[in-house]
């Protein structure tokens, strides 16, 4: 049977949606590995390294160069002595305290050996998800089929096996053993610094894992204990101080099993050759690291932070580690960031500090010349490495797609380029750099022939230029589709301080653009329910008045202030994420808006799209149009920044401050470039299309249809896999986030047809990844738009999802359970046997016998869920 034929017979009745053709590759098998920054075997072989002698200057240049101006701080300690040689903001190291993460497990391991809950020869096999009263967690290392010892726990930071050694864990053993390594006492370094914080009598699963307030710590007391750990119990007073004639203070001695102290040595060995810092480049090096990452939730936010604790040893290739063997302790943290990641500055910090003023030898991380990227094409599900020029071709097709003047492309190019070298190994946990969606820079393998000759000489002619700051690092530049007349700071978006060349600009270029204004008239209802999905913004069952109580210096809502059952404070931008990541990405297209309130509804009226932040796409777009060059238009949006080759910069690995995109509403930006919307044209001949896509979801709609009635459709389907999502929790399935499905609207019946060779009367249909819809005027008319949406996304997460082609009587059913269309079919079902079901759903003779076959689908989903519960079913479909 061919393809056409497949989907002919799948269509449905009173235009109910149709499913298409066989089921697609998953998506969720492994993703090519490539390797990332290997020292060539030739250059390694060939090293002649200086001895470990480095004096201080040279240490501290190299911890405030790898750190760059990433919000963060690293520490530097000799770890026999206990005295700071470095440290990178120290107000961040002393003063502020975070839940270490997973960075905490050493200690909880430690604990479970001296309470012989587990020892050497113990073994565990990982079962990815754990589950404990109300307590959840997963596993986001590799799937590894052999059963876990201790040490390879520790190195793959294995939450299933540490919450399974916590649950039979004394939580007074717990805390005694932080309270003995220093953790929630202050360390004497000066004046100012926090206590942080053991909460013992509050002992949970999670608390074993780091990631709860029951442990804070400030950055200097966690390396302090990791010293301690390694060096033989001596807990050191940390101190600033020169070299010469400095004497150790030791306020405590805690006696460590040689035994125990090897298993865990082995753990942070593990970690670094194999686990979760083996990306870093640490293994590269001609001296041994051992280390070890953390990733803990931020306690007054959602975004994660990055921790590694590391130490540089005396030697390479010893699988002993004596305390005199320790060389530096090294602490990196980073806000907003990963575990990974900040191993990936330590490794940048020891190939600096190694190979500093070392003419025999090139760190891997100097050069740019033969930079490569590594792109996981989410719909195509595969990792391609290509060079950085490559990259920046395939960024530009897809984020400047209908960018036609040259000068703001070049500007584009610059920016593209700057912002991919400084988030390069992005997504390292990953096995790569980045993905093609916006979550990272939107990226496509193939030039539309359009634009085609023009992005290839804008990439020629802006070759190897980047942007760096005053301090010569590659400067932390973002864009956004539109400021609407002011760009903002960093400060005002995210609360953190922002370098001179981010700061405000006034913009009277964007405002002759077509997001100089928008309105949205959103519910309170609906506003309840989206707050309610994040802690920092519930206020409970109702919502009485929406005060913004600070602007930013462009009349952004810097701080908003509900009123409702609770009252709740937070930024600006994070309320119109909250709202945005629920109702839908076009809904509150920035944060510089007025509210206010008529009935039941809040009235937002506002300007720009986007967090406002850098280079306005927009805005460029005017300047260029008007006679301006590139480098006039990256002085006006960043100004301060010099323009250079990228071959002078060194490299800076690792993530930087907030990234671009994951704080944009993920559109294709300059999908709106023109004052007059122009419209795109995939295919010559083709009728005019418009795209846009929210999260989870890529839209392509006829020019005639309003925007308004694209952004409900996006809005519906964000909803209904949030729904989904829901009902998949019980069952251990997520779905991907970066699993992007592509919905075509069509411009009338007749197309629908030709495109999918289906009956005129059927509503939709889905191939693969894929939902082809009737035009919206038509489903609307029969009062099935959200119904036939809601039908189509349950194919197309089946079919993505399975692993086995599911029975289609099976699939149908659900479809209609979770679409809502039961009463529908209520009066209508067969009574076939399911293998004549099964039969005849592939062949039916006509559309009132493909509704009695619909019907009788649905009557034996409702008869499974009653007998053996909804999660059942959705396992049965999924079968992962």
């Amino acid at each position: 049977m061919d393809e056409k034929e497949s989907m002919r017979q799948r269509g449905r009745f009173f235009f109910l949606p149709g499913k298409l053709c066989s089921f697609c590759g998953l998506i969720l098998f492994a993703f090519l590995l490539v390797s990332c920054q290997k020292t060539p075997h030739s250059l390694q072989s060939t090293v002649t390294v200086k001895p470990l002698e480095f004096d201080d200057a040279a240490i501290q240049l190299a911890a405030a160069t790898a750190l760059g101006q990433r919000e963060g701080t690293m520490i530097v300690m000799e770890p026999r002595t206990g005295r700071i040689i470095a440290t990178i903001n120290p107000r961040l190291a002393f003063e502020q305290t975070f839940p270490p993460g997973s960075a905490i497990k050493p200690f909880t391991a430690l604990t479970a050996l001296r309470a012989g809950i587990v020892d050497q020869e113990t073994r565990l096999q990982c079962k990815t998800t754990y589950r404990h009263d109300n307590f959840q967690v997963s596993c986001s290392h590799k799937k590894i089929n052999n059963s876990f010892k201790l040490h390879h726990a520790l190195a793959y930071s294995c939450n299933y096996f540490f919450s399974n050694l916590a649950e039979h864990m004394n939580g007074e053993s717990f805390f005694s053993t932080l309270d003995a390594f220093g953790l929630g006492t202050k360390t004497g370094v000066n004046a100012n610094e926090s206590a942080g914080q053991l909460k013992q009598s509050d002992w949970q699963i999670s608390t074993a894992l780091g990631n709860d307030e029951n442990i804070l710590v400030t950055p200097l007391q966690l390396l302090t204990a990791y010293v301690a750990l390694l060096n033989g119990g001596h807990l050191l007073r940390p101190r600033s101080a020169e070299a010469n004639n400095f004497t150790s203070q030791e306020t405590r001695s805690i006696n460590i099993n040689p035994a125990h102290r090897a298993l865990l040595i082995e753990g942070l060995q593990g970690a670094v050759a194999f686990g979760t810092a083996s990306d870093s480049g640490l293994a590269q090096l001609p001296y041994d690291v051992i280390g070890k990452t953390g990733t803990s939730g931020a306690s007054n936010g959602f975004r994660t932070q990055g921790w590694f604790v590391s130490f540089l040893l005396k030697h390479k290739s010893e699988k002993n580690v004596a305390p005199e063997d320790l060389s530096l302790a090294v602490l990196v943290f980073l806000k907003r960031s990963h575990g990974s990641e900040a191993a990936g500055i330590a490794s940048e910090f020891y190939h600096r500090l190694i190979f500093a003023n070392n003419e025999a030898q090139t760190s891997p991380l100097s050069s740019h010349d033969e930079v490569k990227i590594r792109v996981h094409l989410v719909r195509e599900n595969k990792t391609v490495v290509i060079n950085l020029e490559d990259y920046l071709r395939g960024v530009l097709a897809a984020e400047a797609s209908v960018e036609t003047e040259l000068e703001a492309l070049k500007t584009q190019a610059v920016v593209s380029r700057t912002f991919a070298l400084k988030n390069l190994k992005r997504h390292e946990k990953d096995g790569y750099d980045f993905c093609s969606l916006t979550h990272c820079q939107r990226y496509v393998s193939q030039l539309v022939e359009h634009n085609k000759a023009l992005i290839l000489q804008v990439v020629d002619e802006t070759a190897g230029q980047v942007l760096h700051d005053n301090r010569q690092q590659i400067a932390d530049v973002y864009f956004h589709a539109a400021c609407g007349g002011m760009t903002t700071n960093m400060a005002a978006v995210w609360g953190q301080p922002s370098p001179s060349y981010l700061q405000a600009v006034r913009d009277d270029y964007c405002t002759t653009m077509s997001h100089k204004s928008w309105t949205q008239n959103i519910s309170s209802q609906d506003l309840i329910r989206a707050l309610q999905t994040d802690e920092r913004g519930n206020i409970g069952s109702h919502l009485n008045q929406i005060v913004i109580t600070k602007r930013d210096v462009s009349g952004r809502a810097e701080i908003i202030t509900l009123e409702g059952e609770r009252r709740k404070q937070l930024r600006g931008w994070d309320f119109a994420l909250i709202v945005n990541r629920v109702l839908g990405w076009n809904m509150l297209k920035s944060s510089r808006f007025e509210v206010s309130r008529a009935g039941s509804n809040f009235i937002f009226r506002g300007s720009g799209f986007g967090h406002g932040l850098g280079l306005c796409q927009e805005g460029a777009h005017v300047m260029a149009r008007r006679g301006m060059n590139y480098r006039e238009i990256i002085e006006h949006y960043l100004p301060g920044t010099k323009l250079t080759a990228n071959n002078s910069i060194a490299i800076t690995s690792g993530l930087s401050s907030p990234l671009l995109l994951i704080f944009l509403p993920p559109f294709s930006l300059l999908q709106f470039i023109n004052s007059s919307n122009e419209k795109i044209n995939t295919v010559p001949g083709e009728v005019r299309q418009t795209a846009i896509a929210s999260e989870h979801f890529r839209l392509r709609y006829p020019a005639n249809l309003s925007q308004r009635d694209a952004d409900e459709v996006l809005r519906t389907l964000e909803a209904a896999r949030n729904d989904l999502q829901g009902r998949l929790s019980s069952t251990s399935i997520s779905l991907p986030d970066n699993l992007l499905t592509q919905v075509i609207i069509h411009t009338s019946s007749g197309d629908y047809v030709a495109a999918t060779g289906q009956p005129a009367w059927s509503a939709g249909a889905t191939r693969g990844n894929t939902i082809h819809l009737q035009p919206v005027a038509t489903l609307r008319k029969r009062g099935i738009l959200g119904t036939t949406l809601r039908h189509e996304l349950t194919h197309a997460v089946i079919e993505n999802l399975s692993k086995i082609h599911p029975s289609r009587w099976l699939v149908e059913g659900l479809a209609i359970h979770f679409a809502g269309e039961g009463r529908m079919y209520a009066q209508n079902a067969g009574k076939l046997s399911l293998d004549e079901l099964e039969k005849k759903l592939a062949t039916p003779s006509s559309a009132s016998e493909m509704r009695t076959l619909y019907a009788q689908a649905y009557r034996e989903i409702q008869v499974l869920r009653r007998q053996k519960g909804e999660a059942f079913v959705w396992k049965q479909a999924l079968n992962p």
